[in-house]
């Protein structure tokens, strides 16, 4: 059963539900899916999908919305959605921290312009926070959208496609070694491989469990039904122990095009081992893969530079930071030094001016709650952006998102500077 609540951030005369979500599939929680596929122009949900969607969004909290009226469109249906769960960011220097994670956010096209959006976002968020997070994530399928809320991009999709045919040679031999595996076979080595890539990447979110069942090809959201081109390899450290995974498929019998559908590595000499292996495979001729490592060795490592081609670079992860001290206290820091900034919160919750000292490198912070003073100044979807290092700070002074003397910018820069590059693979 759902149950109705309260929510001053909801117009009224709307309704606010909080649908359960404990692994059984009941009416109202299939209304929610068949919601969630209609705003994301998804087919209209059967009976094996409601199964397996009972199943993933066990736990979570569920949002839906309801019209004040008897609904005569879509009786039942919600005219809005959202869910949300906890799990965690990598924060720099393997520091795991709890975050609230926001997904299926859907707003029925007959119901828009009437604060549906700010209200479910805004009462989620405000949940969060008195719950304890100092953060929260979501990604967006349109960029003009979570801006306004205090979200920023926070990680980056880089998509690349690899030319390879015998011309695919690398310069060096990576370590180890790959072997191909049944798909459905490596559950647990999925698992301790993410593990060990979300403790050791800035900026990795944490994933659910269902994305082993899509990585290992025995379900797919949007085909609705298994996924039996779908191949997997492992890669193997020089000691034999597992540090890197790959999924790939060719949609196509005999076909030349292959796409990696999840290539998860710990270290760069996996990475490049997957790579190697991937463009050893007959008949292929063209790789394509998406949430490549920004800081990829491989165009640098192939003899020839010019079969590796970077095809897009998009938003990601957004972060919307809920508790500036405390989410600047668990941040990893790589250079020593204070900073004053003050934050503008388009919400209210975090606007204000904070000094940040690092006594040094790899020591957490100390962040004092100040007077407002004559600082460098950015509001807090600013800040998420450059929270994991995604954006220096004299990209966003030049789009006049940092406001501050030069002096002042510097300063901000060489603070948050990172030594390592973000890199998530987490989409959700």
């Amino acid at each position: 059963m759902s149950q109705i609540q309260q929510s001053p951030e909801l117009p009224e005369p709307y309704r606010l539900a909080r649908v359960v979500a404990d692994g059984r599939l009941t009416d109202e929680l299939a209304n929610v899916s068949r919601a969630v596929n209609l705003g994301f122009h998804m087919a209209e949900p059967d009976a094996d999908f409601l199964a397996h969607y009972a199943v993933h969004v066990a736990g979570e909290r569920l949002w839906a919305v309801h019209s004040p009226e008897p609904e005569h469109e879509l009786p039942g249906l919600p005219v809005a959605t959202l869910a949300s769960y906890d799990s965690t960011v990598n924060t720099g220097h393997g520091h795991l921290e709890p975050a609230d994670f926001i997904t299926d956010v859907t707003v029925r096209p007959t119901h828009r312009r009437r604060g549906l959006l700010r209200g479910l976002i805004t009462h989620d968020l405000a949940v969060a926070r008195e719950s304890g997070h100092s953060m929260a994530a979501l990604t967006a399928t349109e960029g003009a959208i979570y801006g306004r809320f205090g979200f920023g991009i926070s990680s980056q999709d880089q998509r690349i496609e690899v030319v390879s045919d015998g011309r695919f040679t690398l310069a060096h031999e990576p370590e180890g070694s790959v072997e191909m595996v049944g798909s459905g076979a490596i559950d647990e080595v999925r698992r301790e491989v993410f593990d060990a890539f979300h403790r050791s990447h800035r900026g990795s979110h944490g994933r659910l469990d269902w994305w082993v069942e899509f990585a290992a090809g025995r379900w797919n959201y949007e085909s609705q039904k298994p996924n039996r081109r779908l191949r997997s390899a492992i890669h193997r450290d020089a000691a034999g122990r597992p540090d890197g995974v790959v999924s790939y498929e060719v949609a196509e019998s005999f076909g030349s095009t292959l796409t990696v559908r999840d290539m998860e590595a710990v270290t760069t000499e996996a990475e490049l081992a997957l790579w190697e292996f991937l463009a050893s495979i007959d008949l292929v001729t063209r790789i394509k893969a998406s949430k490549v490592n920004p800081s990829t060795p491989l165009p640098w490592t192939v003899r020839d530079p010019r079969l590796v081609k970077f095809t897009g670079n998009a938003d990601l992860t957004w972060l919307r930071i809920l508790d500036v001290p405390k989410a600047l206290s668990v941040r990893g820091w790589d250079s020593a030094g204070s900073v004053t900034l003050r934050v503008i919160d388009p919400l209210g919750w975090c606007s204000g001016s904070y000094r940040i000292d690092v006594s040094e490198p790899g020591a957490p912070a100390e962040v004092t709650r100040v007077g407002d003073q004559d600082v460098a100044t950015l509001d807090i979807s600013s800040l998420g952006s450059l929270y994991f290092g995604t954006v220096r700070a004299e990209a966003l002074a030049g789009a006049r998102r940092l406001r501050g003397t030069p002096d002042q910018v510097r300063d901000v820069a060489r603070l948050f500077a990172t030594d390592d590059t973000p890199h998530n693979l987490t989409e959700f």
